[in-house]
């Protein structure tokens, strides 16, 4: 007869068995890890050669973030998740501040000369920042020519310093400040009634808006503007060389203007405008398919002042040199 002992070993057997199989499938089973928060200070370096770029953060919802970059482009998509993916490459001879908190966000591209850009040690290689931030984070980049691509974010804030390279917004931030020097700028406002401001210049790249209602102003020297929005409140064009071609649907006490030195003014307004409409000019023509136009008495100007339905809004035109067009819809 088995002693007790011999008569258990098999039962012991089969649970050690049973419990190397189960470690081993833990040992090689994928292990989930929360993402962790942005460091406090990182630095990555690509000096001999171009790096890619590969991080996760937790971050909060309605954090904000600020990117620079000197040459190459930035991407930046809004989405549901409350994180941060950094992707793309890091050219070489440039590294990559990173530092914050999962507030507070900030990505700095810098060349690893000990000189700043300017100095003419830039980097000599372009960076691609591709960035999937919660789409309700405020948002901030200052570009010198590199190209940027901002979608889905609706936050309170996006802010865009630009040089030379192209901007592009598609999205509805409360407030939209985008500052350009050459490089051309469009934004698409994907919500209506959303965006509260948006304020736009440039000194010779062109801007480029539709959907944008609430407060619009937009400004620039030589390039050229087109707008066209549901309804707008507020709304502002200047240029002084550049072309200005507008569709705007003014709300009941709307009040709009739009001014140049030399470029040509065109306004289209609906059919059914209820407006106090003025148009002057110095030297240049005036046409209108609302009230009567008239020519000074000495000299070459023009003039418009019409009243149309009960002109509630108020919506005035102006240029020295260049022609108005002011055209039904």
């Amino acid at each position: 007869m088995e002693s007790a002992p011999l008569q258990r070993w098999p039962a012991r057997r089969a649970l050690a068995a049973a419990f190397l199989a189960t470690t081993a499938s833990l040992a090689i089973a994928p292990v989930a890890l929360c993402a962790a928060n942005p460091p406090a200070s990182e630095t990555i370096d690509a000096a001999g050669a171009a790096k890619a770029l590969d991080r996760n953060y937790s971050f909060a919802a309605d954090g904000s973030i600020e990117i620079s970059n000197v040459r190459g482009s930035v991407t930046v998509t809004g989405g549901n998740q409350d994180a941060v993916t950094l992707s793309g490459s890091l050219g070489a001879g440039s590294r990559l501040e990173i530092a914050g908190s999962d507030k507070h966000l900030e990505l700095h591209v810098e060349s690893d000369q000990t000189q700043g850009w300017f100095g003419g040690h830039g980097p000599g290689s372009d960076t691609t920042l591709v960035l999937t931030v919660p789409h309700a984070v405020a948002l901030k980049l200052d570009l010198v020519s590199a190209d940027s691509k901002v979608s889905g974010i609706d936050g309170r804030s996006l802010d865009v310093d630009n040089v030379s390279g192209r901007v592009q917004v598609n999205g509805a931030a409360h407030s939209i400040e985008i500052d350009s020097v050459s490089g051309s700028v469009g934004v698409e406002v994907a919500k209506a009634g959303v965006v509260e401001r948006t304020h736009l210049q440039s000194v010779s790249g062109d801007i480029h808006v539709s959907g944008a209602d609430g407060r619009v102003k937009l400004e620039t020297v030589s390039g050229s503007i087109t707008y066209a929005g549901p309804t707008v409140s507020e709304f502002n064009a200047e240029s002084v060389s550049g072309t200005i071609d507008a569709t705007a649907v003014p709300t009941k006490s709307a009040r709009l203007r739009l001014e140049t030195m030399s470029g040509h003014l065109r306004l289209h307004l609906p059919a059914t405008l209820s407006a106090r409409l003025t148009a002057q000019t110095f030297s240049g023509n005036i046409k209108s398919d609302f009230g009567t136009v008239s020519k000074a008495e000495f000299g070459p100007g023009s003039s418009l002042d019409a009243r149309v339905g009960e002109g509630d809004a108020r919506v005035e035109t102006e240029s020295f040199s260049g022609s108005i067009d002011l055209r039904k819809q």
